[in-house]
């Protein structure tokens, strides 16, 4: 299984400043984002994803896109 969250879409007219977040996954990935999603409507009021690095193991540390910045946490909340 892969997911990877990374920060990058560098832009015009200021490239120092990143503004496009890239969800990449695998097959396996995607089921396994799509089951935990589905626990928010049931189960509570948002859902994290971690890198290993970081205490988890649902996202990988193996960026997809050398250029772009790797996120260790990924959040999500039902609002």
């Amino acid at each position: 299984m892969k997911i990877t969250v990374e920060i990058g879409g560098y832009r015009e007219p200021d490239k120092e400043k990143p503004c496009e977040v890239e969800i990449y996954c695998d097959k396996e990935g995607l089921d396994y984002l799509i089951k935990e999603l589905s626990k928010l409507n049931n189960l509570g009021d948002h859902a994290h994803f971690m890198t290993p690095s970081w205490g988890m193991d649902d996202l990988s540390e193996e960026k997809v896109v050398a250029e772009n910045d790797l996120a260790h946490h990924l959040r999500l909340t039902l609002i």
